[in-house]
């Protein structure tokens, strides 16, 4: 199981965009790799477009539970040390989980990677790499800004657990949620070679597109770092209290 990852992959009605993710996933230079998607309960027929490939797990919700849970129920339906993370319309170079892995091996203390990506407009626009230089992610850096992208990150299973994963409660901005608890306690890795290409179509469907979930962005990311700092004071708090 030394470097085994498994690959997450949450789907909603996602269209002829995931058999191009599913690729990028077998594609991948690091071959060690499990594929477990789940459909959102969409409306679309997801699983034939799973089943056309070998030993891709295929996981139906019974009704629509977000992006959230959806990772969730691929996180625990799966044990492989490192777990990683690809929206069904993104696309993954294939030395992602590579270079992903390879810093992990070189630290220890290493207990999530992300790295840079282009955006790939309307699916045909490719944008230069989003940060031109290369940045350090602190957890001081995080409350100002996300600096995470969610398709370039791979997490150690317990660094994932130890935060309770996914908060699903939340239907937007659950993924830096995640990462602000994991830079509380956690070095995270930035890797500036582009691990992907994140898909971005202004008239499409998704939730980030949903002005029924948009609308709670704002507050969910002020929620977001009012704990992390409630969290950051007690756990100071608590130090000073043993000394």
């Amino acid at each position: 199981m030394k470097n085994y990852v498994d690959i997450i992959i949450p789907a909603y009605n996602p269209g002829t965009f995931l058999e191009e993710a599913i690729k990028s996933a077998l594609d991948q230079t690091h071959k060690n790799i499990n594929i477990i998607v789940i459909d959102d309960n969409s409306t679309e027929d997801v699983e034939s477009i799973v089943k056309k490939y070998k030993n891709i797990k295929y996981i139906r919700n019974e009704k629509n539970l977000g992006p959230a849970a959806s990772r969730n129920i691929g996180i625990k339906s799966s044990d492989a040390p490192f777990v990683s993370l690809l929206d069904a319309d993104d696309i993954w170079y294939a030395h992602k989980l590579e270079l992903s892995l390879n810093s992990f091996d070189k630290n220890s203390e290493v207990g999530m990677t992300c790295g840079n990506y282009q955006v790939l407009l309307n699916r045909r626009r490719l944008s230069k790499p989003f940060y031109s230089r290369p940045i350090e992610i602190t957890w001081e850096k995080m409350m100002r800004q996300n600096f995470v992208a969610s398709g370039s990150t791979t997490i150690r299973r317990e660094v994932l657990e130890s935060v309770d994963l996914f908060d699903e409660d939340l239907w937007i901005s659950e993924d830096y949620d995640c990462w602000v608890k994991i830079s509380e306690e956690n070095r995270i890795e930035y890797i500036h070679t582009p691990l992907y290409k994140y898909s971005v179509i202004p008239s499409g469907n998704s939730l980030t597109n949903s002005s029924s979930i948009l609308k709670y962005q704002d507050s969910n990311i002020a929620e977001i770092r009012n704990k992390s700092k409630e969290r950051i004071r007690n756990k100071l708090l608590f130090k000073s209290n043993k000394v």
